[in-house]
Formats: structure tokens, sequence, C-alpha cells
């Protein structure tokens, strides 16, 4: 199957969609949902409901390691499928549940199990089994499809739930995950390029550039668990990245509340939400390209500045337009979320046990994003607003860009000095 098309760009298209129907659809909904839900289980408390999505958050953390074992010694489409049975089902559960400890125990155990195994995680494990020196941007564009979803899907959620209510939102998201995701992934998924005769990158693309094949060690490592907790770079992965990830959780499900609150309708806090997810979509192929040539730390710090920035903007917001610019910005910001972690764990800790990587990773970012949303729930329970958050988030961020000095820079960059220290020892041996 050696044609000029690379198979490797479907493995991509999959991703994409996977992250538009899968991860997508409960990411950037669910603060749609947020006052519904508070209002009719948990008595107006959006402290309770939050703490749903913290459970979710635990039982990830707690799957986490095997998990990712098992994507780097077997199949990402066994747990593609999976997942995306198990998070439908959850959708068609969540619609039916009518207590508090209903609601914790399909949106922990669930989406907890259903969700995670369609996560970046599993995604990354996919893109980088075909891709190298593209890694960067096949990954910004395979992760399009979750912010794409964040720019149709809460003014199309929101007048769904106006119409058919909560309730019959969540049933039509499961029936289109059931009906569209596993089909196809069933018939067009492969986990490598060996299966059909390929190589990363495609033979084409390896072969019109030999000069620049470098052999890096590093990334054929294989990792123990233990090795890795004992590794600075991984520890920094793990921090800068669970920053990135509360900040994350607050804003999908606390920013649509918050806007309301300060007075847009519900149709203009939507359309600020899909304004943050229309520039984290259109951002991710340049922080591809930027992390593919300059490495990552320049792209990480620009992601985590870019974010600071736009939550205390967020803070000042009073109007529609202001809302729409601190939006923008913070999505150009959050676009480099799941690509850069990817990225920086591939050159750091090498592709060969990314997903090990990924799932020890988990608990280090646990803390931070298991506090992060019930804490801005709890801020604003006991100060009615949630300045205060946004503003504590921003300062976090801005001190995580110290942890980048301890990871490896990657991509173009890190194999012209690679060439550049093979060539000066190749001359010093020939000098000899």
């Amino acid at each position: 199957m050696r044609t000029k098309f690379f198979y490797g760009w479907i493995i991509v298209g999959i991703c994409f969609l996977l992250g538009f129907l899968g991860t997508g659809i409960y990411a950037y909904t669910k603060g749609i949902f947020l006052v519904h839900l508070a209002d009719e289980l948990a008595g107006g408390s959006r402290m309770q409901i939050s703490l749903a999505f913290s459970v979710l958050t635990i039982v990830g953390a707690v799957i986490a390691p095997a998990l990712g074992r098992y994507l780097d010694e077997h199949s990402a489409r066994t747990v593609m499928l999976l997942g995306v049975a198990l998070t439908a089902l959850s959708f068609f559960l969540l619609a039916r549940t009518q207590t508090l400890w209903q609601l914790y125990l399909v949106v922990g155990l669930g989406f907890g199990v259903g969700v995670n195994a369609i996560s970046t995680m599993t995604r990354s494990r996919a893109v980088v089994s075909w891709f190298d020196h593209w890694r960067g941007r096949a990954f910004g564009i395979a992760i399009i499809g979750g912010s794409l979803a964040g720019v149709l899907l809460p003014p199309l959620t929101n007048n769904l739930v106006e119409g058919v209510g909560w309730r019959g939102g969540y049933t039509a998201f499961g029936a289109v995950m059931a009906l569209v995701l596993l089909p196809i992934i069933y018939f067009l998924m492969r986990d490598r390029p060996e299966e059909i005769g390929e190589v990363r990158d495609g033979h084409k693309y390896v072969s019109n550039n030999l000069e620049q094949m470098v052999k890096i060690p590093l990334d054929e490592r294989v990792w123990t668990w233990q090795e890795l907790l004992k590794t600075p770079a991984f520890w920094s992965i793990g921090c800068i990245f669970g920053v990135m990830g509360c900040v994350f959780s607050v804003v999908m499900l606390h920013l649509f509340a918050h806007l309301m609150d300060i007075g847009l309708t519900s149709a203009d806090a939507a359309l600020v939400l899909s304004t943050v997810a229309l520039f984290a979509s259109i951002s991710k192929p340049a922080v591809g390209w930027l992390a593919d040539t300059f490495g990552s730390r320049v792209s990480i710090c620009l992601s985590l500045t870019s974010q600071a920035i736009a939550l205390f903007l967020f803070t000042q917001v009073t109007t529609f337009e202001s809302g729409l610019i601190a939006a923008a910005l913070h999505g150009f910001g959050y676009s480099g979320l799941g690509l850069l972690r990817t990225f920086a764990m591939s050159t750091s800790i090498g592709s060969r046990s990314l997903g090990l990587a990924y799932g020890v990773g988990k608990w280090i970012e646990l803390p931070f994003v298991l506090s992060a949303s019930p804490l801005a729930g709890l801020i604003y329970d006991l100060t009615g607003s949630y300045n205060v958050a946004f503003t504590t988030l921003s300062v976090v961020l801005t001190a995580a860009c110290g942890g980048t000095l301890l990871l490896k820079v990657g991509g173009a960059a890190e194999r012209r000095r690679i060439r550049m220290e093979q060539a000066q020892t190749g001359e010093s041996g020939r000098s000899a």
C-alpha cells in the first residue's frame, strides 16, 4: 500500500472527528447545562454540580496509567471503540438522571472511563504512531475537531436545550455519537503504519528528506513509572499542563454563567464561548508549526501568557464586544493544551512510552484540575462573582512559564543541534 497518499492523514481525520463528536460535545456544552442541572438536582448550588466533574477527574486519573500502558503496547482502536460506546451510553443515562447521587455516578464512572478513553491521550498515541517530523502539525490538525465543536455547539446546544430541554439535549448527543463514530472507527482506524506496510511520515517523505532523518535514542526509550517520577522534565510537564487543564475546566464550566451574571444574554454568552473555540481551532495549525520549528519552550510560554492575559480581561468585561476580545486571546492560548502537552512529552520523554507518561502525568495534574472547578464554584457561592477565581488563575499561569526551562526543545531546532553535534564529532574523529 505504498501509495502517494499517506494513510496517516486518515488517522488524523478520525481523531479530528473523534474530538468533534466525542470530547468536544462533552467539554464545550457542559457549561450550558450547568444552571439547569444545578436548579433541578442540587437546589441551585453550582459547586455541588462541579463536584461531579471532579469525580470524573479522579476516575480518569485512576485508570490513566493502565490505559496509557495498554495504548503503548496494544490498540488505540479498541480503546476508541470502548470509549465512544460508554460515552454515548452515559449521555443516555444522564438524560434520565433524577437525583444528585445518580449524576455523580453517571458523570464520575460513565464519563470518567468513557471520556478518558477517547481523550487527548488516546488520540496522541494514535497520531504519534504515524508521525515524527510532522508531529506538531499533524496533531494540531487532529485536535481542531474538539475546538471546532466549541465554535458550533454552544449556540446550537443553547437552542437545543431551549427547544427540547436539557434531557432531550443529552439524548440527542448520545444518539449522534453512537451512530456516527462507532462505524467510522471500526472500519477505518489502524493502529500503526506497519499494519499496511508504511513508516512514520510516509515512505515518500522519508525518501525525499533523507538528510533530515536523525536518530534520537531518547525517542525509543522504554520507561517505567518509577523512572518517570525521577525526571524533572516529567514533573515540569505535569505541573504546567495541570495548570492549563484547571484553567480549561474552569472556563468551560463557569465562563457561560459568568458572562450571564454580568448582563449578557444567553445567546451572546454562547457566542463568546464559540469565539474561544473558533480562535482555538484556527490557531492549532499555527501552534503546531511553532512547536515543530522553534520547539516546546517558546510555544508553551506563548500559550501560557496569552491565557493569563485573557483571564484578567474576563474580569474586566462589561460588554459583548470586550468579551469577544478576551475570548479570542484565550482561544489562541489554550489551543496548545493537548497539542503542546503531547509535543513536550514526546520530545522530553520520547514516543515509545508516551501513553504511560500521559497516564502517570494525570496524577501530577490531578490536584490542579480536581480543585479548580469546585473552588471557582465555591468562590461564586460566597462572593457572587468569579473575578477572584479568574485573577488567581491568571497569576498561576504566568508563574508556570518558569517550568519550561526544564524541558527539551524538540522539533527542528533539536534535530539541527543533534546534526551539528554529529558533524563536529565526525570532524574530530577524522582529525584524530
